[in-house]
């Protein structure tokens, strides 16, 4: 039974369906109207005003354009375009900019401009109007190890046109240069189609032209990109007369530099096979060129004529070289003929009829007069005469094809110091070489010299070499000429070996011997072993690049020293890492000669001890990884004169540290010292260099013994300071300075920290328990104040230092009284009190108490000179028993005095000490019941310049404590502190003068 249908439902669906229709028709409208109007919007002056805003507000400076059209048909076009950036420096002014881009080709991930037309820009850059900068090191940045993608460029296709350009660039010192008419076309491809190019301009300066045009075409590898390899095209360019001067401007825009000076005209047509040179057409002509720049390290490199003539064409493996010749003022060189485009193709060039003839003469002498630095010549050296000169040639001799070549350096002669000297005999190179079936056989591939000699023979698959040479006479004979550095070498060195090649792989496999091997450096310290012994067998893939050392052993006296299957790659690009293990057996005892030498390492301490080690290099993503758990001493001693000698039966030390020698940047994660009287439980530092500064950060938990820290560190303290006490201290610090300025690193180092021990000794003062704490901040030093005990009585001390001036003195910040009631004995006298009065030195015994109160105190930080050392302050003395003092046997015997064992009372007495010279006015030594009075000056170099006023009258009267002075015999007192010298012939001529005195007296009475 069917069922009836509704009549209601069709009118129904009539109406959804016309609905949907009215939508898609609204819809379509609403999408066509936003197309419609999106070319109005933007033409309008709302829209000019919306971009403008989006553009100001992403750059530094002002844009502006006049107006702005666009058109699904008609493209874009921008009139009176303008910008100026906010420093002044750069104005661009552009006519009109027109494109017609493919709109569709952004919905697909690209940019097609189509024909885009810059019309008459005009670009003015002011380097007068730059700010200066700080000078900064730019940042290093680092490869990954991955290898690099082609570029990609932004746009996929443009048919670019440049009308009318202009470009003009006005730098401070070197005026201004402008590139006028400026016209250019490139329609732009993507890799894998063609894409050709055309420009021209014109370059003027001061009323100077020249002319440069380029054109060609390129084709970029499909799958390649646009990189070098896989290209293929030809290139034109084209110089009239290019004055290199009128360069400069641009060349300091660009942050170039470099410094060039002369004419310049060229003409080189060439063309690139799958990224391989097929042909090249080069003239070039130069006049008058001077060139110079840091690369040249200050040296200029010049000739009045340049001539270059090239036409070069390749021939599958071969390169056929239809002229080729270089003319200046100091080479010559002409070469014709086939010559093999890689190694590999070598043998064929040998095995076919290829003919080949080329010679060169270079005029050595005006070449290191221009470039002494570059050459490391002698400071003072003129090189007055001397050349260098080679030739290549093949010829065919019993069927076989032999390749001769030859280099001479004769008659090197030169002046330094009006004495002229030369080269004994000339350094000659000799190479003959013969195709032997598939082998390259090298017959004789030699050099020779009147100080060593290297003599080659072997094929391309298996080269044996000897090799000879006497430092002494190398150094003899080019160092003449040459600076060799600060070390002299003498010693014979002979080297075999054999050089194997195969499959990409090249393998040296010799021993290295040199016999009586002497090193001595101009400050003395010298070096001297019997006998060295090298021995080595290393590889090199050259298709990977990677060196692989199988094993590196040297023998010395005072050890060994092993690398064993290492892996160094030499392209950065690869994802092989540098994985190397050093391991060493040495005699510390015999390897100070080359600490002394090599590092700071004191002549005068003693080193022993046997030492073992094995250090891994691992090649991290930002440099490497250098580790060490197995390096341990046995039997270690140090002794340094003075003090205890420090000994260990066992040292261990352990680190881990990251090394980035290209950012310059230090890591040590961990470090761990043992050994039974220093211990660094934790250590840890980093050095990181960037942006041309350098930071620097540490901390290290430790427990050591101030008597074997002390023989360590004897060098670096006070001669004659000896500590004692165990401490367990933690040490911080952190400083930022300029990396080229490692002299600012203590003057902003940060640092807090408690030192202290439980007895030391210096001078003759005996200090007991102290504890002092300092902090260091941004280069300024504070010692808080702090008291301990000094020879039974109290020392107290407080004080600043401001480590960024030079010198840097150490300073008491106020009135402080450093010295009470300290007890004087004998060392005390000798090497401190001596300085206050000569009385105190060369005597046999001294017991007593002094006090110094101080107003001033200035002591340098570093070893400078005594002069700066600056002290204003009171001294007394109580108590006094001074046994065999020299001065004082003299001044008591000139009367008959007490020579013996004299008790004495020193007043308080203000004196300046100023630029080496301690003075004053008045020092009363009470002597028993008898005043000696000194005055005057006695020098940190211990001369004396002094009066000392006796306890005598002219009458022979003795003066007491007290008493009025009256008419007291005063002496000059000169000579040093060691030896003092009494003017007696003053005493006498005073006697003389008084008793002619009385005489008269009488006579008139």
């Amino acid at each position: 039974m069917q069922t009836p249908k509704d009549p209601k439902k069709a009118p129904q669906k009539k109406k959804k369906k016309r609905l949907l229709k009215i939508v898609s028709v609204l819809v379509v409208f609403l999408i066509l109207l936003v197309v419609i109007l999106i070319p109005v919007l933007i033409s309008s002056g709302k829209g000019r005003e919306i971009i403008l805003a989006k553009i100001n507000d992403s750059i530094d400076g002002k844009t502006d354009f006049a107006s702005l059209s666009m058109g699904w048909w008609k493209g874009i076009k921008v009139k009176d375009v303008s910008f100026n950036d906010s420093s002044g420096r750069t104005s661009v002014a552009v006519k009109q900019i027109s494109t017609k881009p493919h709109y569709s080709s952004i919905l697909f991930g690209s940019m097609s401009l189509g024909e885009t037309i810059i019309d008459e820009p005009k670009v003015e850059i002011n380097l007068k109007a730059q700010r200066p900068k700080e000078t900064e090191q730019p940042e290093r940045k680092t490869t990954t190890g991955k290898k690099s993608a082609p570029i990609v460029l932004p746009v996929n296709k443009v048919d670019l046109v440049v009308k009318d350009g202009n470009l003009k660039v006005t730098a401070p010192q070197t005026g201004t240069v402008e590139i006028a008419q400026i016209n250019s076309k490139v329609n732009l491809r993507p890799p894998g189609e063609r894409t050709d190019f055309d420009l021209a301009m014109i370059v003027a300066k001061q009323g100077k032209t020249s002319k440069i045009s380029t054109e060609g075409q390129v084709k970029p590898g499909a799958d390649k990109g646009w990189t070098f390899k896989g290209t293929s095209g030809d290139l034109t360019v084209k110089v009239d007369d290019l004055e290199l001067g009128s360069l400069q401007p641009l060349l300091t825009w660009a942050g170039v530099e470099i410094e060039a000076e002369g004419k310049v005209s060229a003409d080189i047509k060439s063309e690139i096979k799958d990224g391989k040179l097929e042909n090249l057409s080069a003239d070039i002509k130069a006049e008058k060129l001077d060139i110079t720049g840091p690369f040249l390290k200050g040296d200029r490199l010049k000739t009045s004529t340049l001539d270059v003539q090239a036409k070069l064409e390749r021939q599958q493996k071969m390169i056929q070289i239809e002229n080729l010749e270089i003319t200046s003022d100091w080479l010559t060189a002409r070469a014709t003929g086939m010559v093999p485009a890689t190694f590999d193709s070598f043998s064929e060039f040998l095995q076919s009829d290829s003919n080949l003839s080329g010679n060169f003469d270079l005029d050595v002498a005006r070449v290191f007069s221009q470039m002494p630095k570059n050459f490391s010549v002698k400071e003072g050296m003129k090189v007055t005469s001397g050349k260098l000169s080679g030739a290549v040639s093949t010829s065919a001799k019993a069927g076989k094809r032999k390749v001769t070549g030859n280099a001479n350096l004769e008659g090197l002669k030169g002046t330094v110091d009006g004495k002229t000297i030369a080269l004994e005999q000339p350094i000659t190179a000799e190479v003959e070489i013969t195709a032997k079936k598939d082998k390259i056989v090298f017959d004789k591939m030699d050099l020779a010299s009147s100080f060593g000699n290297i003599d080659c023979s072997g094929t391309s698959e298996l080269l044996n070499y000897t090799a000879d040479a006497d430092l002494s006479a190398l150094q003899a004979q080019l160092g003449q000429f040459f600076d060799m550095g600060k070390y002299q070498f003498a010693g014979q060195a002979v080297e075999n070996g054999t050089i194997t090649m195969q499959k990409g792989q090249i393998t040296a496999v010799g021993t290295s011997t040199i016999k009586n091997l002497g090193i001595t450096s101009k400050d003395g310290a010298s070096i001297s072993e019997p006998q060295v012994d090298i021995g080595f067998d290393v590889g090199y893939d050259r298709k990977n690049r990677i060196v692989g050392i199988n094993s590196l052993n040297t023998t010395a006296s005072f050890g060994r020293v092993d690398i064993n299957d290492a892996v160094v790659p030499l392209d950065t690009k690869t994802d092989k890492k540098v994985e190397m293990t050093v391991s060493a057996k040495v005699d510390l005892q015999k390897t100070k000669p080359y600490a002394v030498m090599f590092t700071s390492f004191p002549k005068e301490m003693q080193l022993a001890g046997f030492a073992e080690s094995e250090v891994s290099i691992i090649a991290e993503q930002q440099g490497y990884r250098v580790v060490t758990d197995a390096t341990d001493i046995d039997n270690l001693k140090v002794n340094y004169p003075g003090e205890k000698p420090f000994e260990a039966n066992e040292v261990s030390i352990a680190f881990d540290a990251a090394v980035n020698p290209e950012q310059k940047t230090v890591n040590l994660r961990q470090l761990e010292l043992i050994s039974p009287q220093i211990k660094i439980h934790k250590g840890e530092f980093s050095q990181v260099s960037t942006a041309g500064k350098t930071k620097l950060r540490g901390r290290v938990d430790c427990e050591y013994d101030w008597a074997a820290v002390s023989t360590i560190t004897g060098p670096y303290l006070p001669q004659g300071l000896k500590l004692e006490g165990q401490r367990k201290d933690t040490i911080s610090f952190d400083s930022e300075y300029p990396t080229d300025q490692k002299d600012k690193l203590l003057e902003n180092l940060n640092t807090k920290a408690k030192v202290g021990f439980t007895k030391a000794e210096y001078m003759g003062l005996n200090l007991g328990t102290t504890e002092v704490d300092f902090q260091i901040q941004n280069g300024l030093l504070k010692i808080a104040p702090f008291s301990t005990t000094v020879n039974n009585g109290q020392l107290k001390f407080a004080g600043e230092a401001n480590l960024k001036d030079k010198p840097s003195l150490l300073k008491t910040t106020e009135p402080i009284q450093i010295a009470k009631d300290i007890q004087i004995n004998k060392e005390m006298a000798r090497k401190l009190l001596m300085y206050v009065n000569p009385i105190f030195a060369n005597i046999v015994d001294v017991n007593g108490v002094t006090n110094f109160n101080c107003e001033r105190l200035a002591i340098p930080l570093e070893k400078v000179n005594k002069n700066e050392i600056e002290v204003i302050g009171t001294i007394s003395g109580d108590k006094i028993r001074l046994e065999g003092s020299d001065l004082l046997v003299k001044v008591l015997s000139l009367v008959g005095g007490n020579v013996r064992g004299q008790d004495c009372i020193m007043h308080p007495t203000r004196f300046v000490l100023q630029n080496g010279l301690l003075k004053y006015e008045d020092m009363q030594l009470d002597v028993g019941d008898n005043p000696v009075n000194f005055k005057g000056v006695i020098g940190l170099d211990k001369r004396l310049d002094m009066i000392v006023t006796l306890p005598y009258t002219m009458s022979g009267r003795t003066v007491r404590i007290g008493d009025k002075a009256g008419d007291r015999i005063s002496l000059p007192l000169g000579g040093t502190t060691d030896k003092p010298e009494l003017d007696l012939g003053k005493l006498l001529q005073d006697q003389a003068i008084k008793g002619v005195e009385l005489l008269l007296d009488k006579l008139f009475e």
